[in-house]
């Protein structure tokens, strides 16, 4: 008699499954969505970083080479910036030099580097004289170009598509993503009435 009592002890009734099961069951499911909320969290964070590095490299070659530049032809999406030849073919640099009318040039008299910025299929490419393009920066909108102040003064404005949307991305959200430039031309700053600097 004693050895049935035992027995029947030793079991779990029906209703303590189902609460234990139902306990278990809240748990996972927070801790999934948990995992979920911060791999969700770790890709906006990565998307984010990746489109920053984006945009301050950009940034960083549109400064170098506008502050280098003679002239620009810009249009929305694509535009050449000429430089003077800082360098020979082999890589090394010229000896810069007098044209006797207050220019300075490098190598030979008006040899110089067209440089080409160009938006295709949401990635902005340099591309130095026919060489191989390089692309510079990815996920890109808009890349608008402009010349003010009688060509002293680039400004550009590049706008990024947001990577990470969970619903689609508004146009603030987009706007959000965009940086500009403001970038005194050193080169071109004579002023051609007076000839001044």
């Amino acid at each position: 008699m004693r050895g049935r009592q035992e027995c029947g002890r030793a079991g779990y009734l029906l209703v303590e499954i189902m609460v234990s099961l139902a306990i278990f069951s809240a748990i996972s499911l927070a801790l999934i969505m948990g995992f979920i909320s911060l791999e969700r969290n770790l890709a906006a964070t990565t998307d984010f970083a990746t489109n920053h590095t984006d945009a301050m490299r950009i940034s960083d070659y549109l400064a170098l080479d506008l502050r280098r530049t003679l002239s620009i032809t810009a249009t929305q999406n694509n535009t050449t910036i000429t430089i003077p030849a800082y360098y020979d073919a082999n890589g090394n640099p010229q000896t810069p030099q007098l044209d006797g009318g207050g220019g300075v040039y490098y190598g030979a008299i008006g040899s110089v580097i067209q440089i080409r910025y160009y938006l295709y299929n949401g990635t902005i490419y340099r591309q130095q004289d026919a060489g191989t393009p390089v692309a510079v920066a990815a996920n890109v909108a808009d890349f608008i170009f402009n010349v003010t102040d009688l060509g002293k003064v680039a400004t550009t404005s590049i706008t990024f598509h947001p990577i990470f949307v969970s619903t689609g991305a508004s146009q603030s959200a987009i706007d959000a993503t965009a940086i500009y430039n403001t970038t005194l031309l050193r080169n071109t700053r004579t002023d051609t009435g007076s000839s001044v600097y």
